[in-house]
């Protein structure tokens, strides 16, 4: 009864010369790339000045970013060149959320307090 166990299997037989790869490879495939994490550009604000990530902020091309800012008194902040606005409650934090895909340099400004904490400049 040598012969019996032979053709004794617990999963899917496999005809002479059939590869197994193609179901090893499904199993053991690598699972999708994740989305580009966004870059954080955080700005304070007190007392009419700006701190954090101010000045020239530089950035590839395509990069999801985050314009974050935090200030004491009720404002907007505006990105120029995209068009992106969010308002920022007194004393919270309002953030403007896009994909840097435009290149060129863009002032980010506070639009009540004409403060200009930034330019970004994208892909250059």
């Amino acid at each position: 009864m040598i012969g019996a166990l032979g053709g004794c299997g617990h999963g899917a037989s496999t005809a002479p010369g059939a590869s197994t790869a193609g179901a090893s490879a499904a199993r053991g495939s690598a699972p999708a790339p994740a989305a580009p994490t966004a870059h954080t550009i955080s700005i304070t604000v007190r007392g009419g000045k700006a701190s954090g990530d101010t000045g020239r902020i530089t950035v590839p091309l395509g990069t999801p970013l985050v314009v974050a800012v935090n200030s004491d008194v009720a404002d907007e902040i505006y990105v120029h060149g995209y068009d992106r606005k969010a308002r920022v409650p007194a004393g919270t934090t309002g953030a403007v959320t896009f994909t840097a895909n435009v290149p060129g340099v863009f002032e980010v400004e506070l639009e009540g307090s004409k403060l200009q904490p930034l330019q970004l400049q994208v892909g250059l």
